[in-house]
């Protein structure tokens, strides 16, 4: 399958950044574009088989064929997923988003998951430098605040849920059921306007599909750190 790929390359990190809006959550980083590259493969066969757990039928990628649609250089933080790319641009249809809604509900069903297996629980970080999992749980809620606040502005009650998050780390279970519920009804209620609107921050320009391609690439991003973290099975 051909896939098309867009890449963020941040001259002051030395890093790149890949992302697939048409496959919505997949992107990977390297130190240089091509090791970045390689890792999309992976990325996306790992994507396409968290959409046939849910019950999606994808036929089989292989062999992946990627198209570099585009790159930007422009940035120095570029890399660090602060690209915005043409298809960000384009509005987003009701069907496609309820689509990517339902992604979100899985991989937070996935988070969750990865979350509780933790052997040393909530607040039990790796060796060394690392976000614990209650961590992990409360970036990703503060991020996506961010993501829909830039698009749609601040949205009534999302704030508190995620000070429950912040506040509760070995219980922040039902702060997580808040604030994804506040969220997702927020994106589901976004006016036509809205959903095609291209809202100007500063030098930085936000969408609805943006907002969506990150919400669903970083949940997947933590997803994969924490389950990274867990014992290996053996063969």
């Amino acid at each position: 399958m051909k896939f098309d790929v867009y890449l963020e390359t941040g001259p002051k990190h030395r890093k790149t950044m890949t992302h697939v809006p048409s496959l919505a959550g997949t992107t990977a980083m390297g130190e240089t574009t091509e090791i970045a590259l390689e890792k999309t493969h992976d990325a996306i066969r790992e994507r396409i088989a968290f959409l046939r757990r849910h019950g999606e039928e994808h036929q089989d990628p292989d062999p992946i064929e990627l198209n570099v649609a585009e790159e930007d250089t422009t940035t120095g933080w570029l890399g660090f997923a602060v690209g915005v790319f043409g298809p960000d641009l384009e509005p987003i249809p009701p069907r496609e988003l309820e689509r990517q809604i339902r992604w979100a509900e899985w991989s937070r069903e996935e988070l969750i998951e990865a979350a509780k297996a933790q052997r040393g629980g909530l607040r039990s970080g790796p060796p060394g430098k690392g976000r614990t999992p209650a961590e992990i749980l409360a970036h990703v809620a503060g991020s996506e605040r961010a993501y829909l606040n830039s698009v749609v502005g601040p949205v009534e009650g999302l704030n508190d849920a995620i000070k429950q998050v912040e506040k509760t780390p070995d219980d922040p279970w039902d702060g997580l059921a808040a604030a994804r519920a506040i969220l997702l009804a927020r994106i589901r209620a976004m006016t036509p306007a809205e959903r095609r609107a291209v809202v100007a921050r500063g030098k930085e320009r936000r969408t609805a599909r943006r907002m969506l391609r990150r919400t669903l690439e970083h949940e997947w991003e933590h997803v994969l750190e924490l389950r990274a973290r867990l014992p290996q099975r053996k063969a």
